[in-house]
């Protein structure tokens, strides 16, 4: 009786949707009762017997999937994960695109990388925790994919029960600076606490505001403590390494005005300083993602058939 109690409680607990047509907002559903559906649901841990207010012998009650996905809802929140990229996974991850205006040696080679991209991602996060690597940076310019590769792994770790944790650089900074507002109700250590306490955090569109001394301590102070407490960190950035003129050539045959603006300007290192590069060195294998935009493929595209 007491265990059957604490399991009506654990599931009362779980958020149905209103409108779902399966359970009609109660947060369960009526399957026949018979030893095959009693099988398939024995998975989770199910009451005993029917629940109060089913009086019908003939019928299993069993939690409705809408309370899973309400849960899987409440995670996401959590994890900061943005509306708009909530869609993004392994599977449909896109590495074979048909980029128009290009020679087929060069389309193979741009989805090549982006293949490759997507393998040692899916393979870092299958291997979590046990694998080797401590984090991944993955570079390249706007529009290759970077964002959706890190957000699968982040997801993927959240559904094995990881606590995990998203942040736009900029969103971040603004964050701790509005901290220090004396009418604010968040203070700066209530902003970075759950960062540097994550056990997955992912950093993304890292240096994409211009540096200043504050936003470089900041940043460093935290890669170093997660550095220092083994927390893994994923990264992502548009700014490349090496120096401008061997950028500018990786990327000449991209036709992307912006990768080529962005190589032949500043690198990682100028956007975050020698100091926190270094450190990313450490911390992260490097991915550099090589194609162009293919955002703005799709925009050129559409615009030039209307």
């Amino acid at each position: 009786m007491r265990l059957r109690r604490a399991l009506l409680k654990e599931y009362s607990c779980r958020m149905a949707r209103p409108d779902c047509p399966e359970c009609l907002g109660t947060g369960w559903k009526m399957v026949p009762r018979n030893p095959s559906s009693r099988r398939n649901h024995q998975s989770q841990p199910q009451p005993s017997t029917q629940i109060p207010g089913n009086s019908n012998p003939g019928v299993w009650s069993v939690p409705c999937e809408c309370t899973t996905n309400a849960q899987e809802n409440k995670s996401l929140l959590r994890a900061r994960i943005p509306e708009r990229y909530r869609h993004c996974d392994f599977e449909n991850f896109e590495s074979d695109l048909p980029y128009d205006h290009a020679s087929s040696n060069q389309v193979a080679a741009w989805n090549q990388s982006l293949e490759q991209a997507k393998m040692v991602v899916r393979s870092f996060t299958r291997d979590y925790p046990s694998g080797t690597e401590h984090g991944i940076l993955l570079m390249g310019t706007c529009g290759v994919g970077k964002t959706h590769l890190a957000i699968a792994a982040l997801q993927e770790l959240l559904r094995r029960g990881h606590t995990c944790l998203y942040y736009d650089y900029r969103e971040l900074l603004k964050e701790i600076q509005d901290s220090y507002n004396s009418r604010s109700e968040s203070t700066e250590m209530g902003v970075l606490d759950p960062v540097l306490k994550a056990e997955v955090l992912l950093l993304d569109d890292l240096g994409a505001s211009k540096p200043s001394l504050w936003a470089l301590e900041t940043v460093a102070h935290i890669l170093n403590t997660r550095y220092n407490d083994k927390r893994v960190t994923l990264v992502t950035t548009n700014f490349l390494d090496g120096d401008s003129t061997g950028s500018a050539q990786r990327y000449s045959n991209s036709r992307s005005a912006a990768a080529a603006q962005t190589a032949t300007e500043d690198s990682l290192s100028d956007r975050v300083g020698a100091r926190i590069r270094s450190r990313l060195y450490e911390m992260c294998r490097t991915i550099e993602i090589i194609a162009p935009d293919y955002r703005k493929e799709i925009r050129q595209a559409t615009r030039f058939r209307a």
